[in-house]
C-alpha cells in the first residue's frame, strides 16, 4: 500500500470496518474514516495522528451522505473506498416496521449506490472500490427478508459500477462474508433475554459453517485490502464464508 494513498472507509467505527481502517492504517496509508461513533474515531485519530481524517457521518442521512464525497476529498485525491457500512434487523414477516425496513435498505443499498455513483468518476484512475455484502443475499431465512434483499441488491449495484468504472481503470468488486464475530451479529434478538441465549446462537451459527467456526473480521478485512489492490478484477464477488455454501 503507497502512504501516499487515502482510502474512503465507511462503517469505520465498528466491526469489519474498523478492521478494514486498521489494517489500511498497518499498511501505511491514509485513511478517511466514516462512522458515527465519535469516541472510536477521536481514539483513531489519536493512534494515528498522520494518517487518520476522521469524518463522523449517518448513511441513513441522504444530505450528510451527499456531503461526504466533497468532504473527503477536500484533503487531496481519493485512491480507493470501501463500503463496510451495514445494519440488519432480524424480523418475522408480518412484524417488519417501517422504520427497520428503510433503515435496512438506506444504510445497506441507498447510500453505498449513491456514494458509488459519484466516486466512480472522482477516484483516481486505477483505483478500486470493495462492498461488503452478504451470504445471506443469496440464501435469504425468513427473519433476514429485508437485510437480504438489501445486500442482494448492492450485489447488483457492484457489477453496474463494474461496467461504469472501468474506461477509467476504477475496479469495483465484492466481498461476500459468512457469519462474522461483530457486534452486528452479537447484539440480542428479539427473545434473547440473556447473555447465554446469545451464545447458544452463536455456538448454532458456528456449527453451521463446514470450517466449525465463525470468521472473525480481521480475516474479512484482509481478503478486503487485498482485493481493492487487485489490479485485474472488477465486478466480482469473493464469497469469505468458511465453506457455508457448501452446507
Amino acid at each position: 500500500m503507497n502512504p501516499r494513498e487515502r482510502i474512503l472507509v465507511t462503517g469505520a467505527t465498528s466491526g469489519i470496518g474498523l478492521a478494514v481502517v486498521e489494517t489500511l492504517l498497518g499498511r501505511g496509508a491514509r485513511v478517511v474514516a466514516v462512522g458515527r461513533r465519535t469516541e472510536t474515531l477521536a481514539e483513531l485519530t489519536v493512534r494515528y495522528p498522520d494518517q487518520l481524517e476522521p469524518l463522523r457521518a449517518s448513511l441513513t442521512d441522504g444530505a450528510e451522505v451527499r456531503f461526504i464525497v466533497p468532504r473527503a476529498l477536500e484533503g487531496g485525491p481519493l485512491h480507493g473506498f470501501v463500503s463496510a457500512a451495514g445494519v440488519a434487523h432480524h424480523e418475522g414477516l408480518g412484524s417488519i416496521s417501517e422504520r427497520t425496513l428503510r433503515e435496512q435498505f438506506e444504510v445497506n443499498t441507498f447510500a453505498p449506490m449513491r456514494l458509488g455513483e459519484e466516486l466512480v468518476t472522482k477516484l483516481e484512475p486505477g483505483s478500486g472500490m470493495v462492498f461488503i455484502a452478504s451470504t445471506l443475499a443469496h440464501k435469504p431465512i425468513a427473519t433476514s427478508y429485508v437485510y437480504s434483499a438489501s445486500k442482494a441488491a448492492l450485489l447488483s449495484v457492484v457489477r453496474s459500477l463494474a461496467s461504469a468504472g472501468a474506461p477509467r481503470n476504477v475496479r469495483v468488486n465484492a466481498v461476500t462474508p459468512g457469519v462474522v464475530d461483530t457486534p452486528m451479529i452479537r447484539a440480542p434478538r428479539e427473545g434473547e433475554g440473556t447473555t447465554e441465549a446469545v451464545a447458544k446462537r452463536m455456538r448454532s451459527l458456528a456449527a453451521i459453517h463446514p470450517l466449525g467456526r465463525i470468521g472473525n473480521a480481521e480475516e474479512v478485512a484482509r481478503a478486503i485490502v487485498q482485493l481493492l489492490e487487485t489490479p485485474w478484477t472488477t465486478g466480482a464477488e469473493l464469497v469469505i464464508d468458511g465453506g457455508l455454501a457448501l452446507a
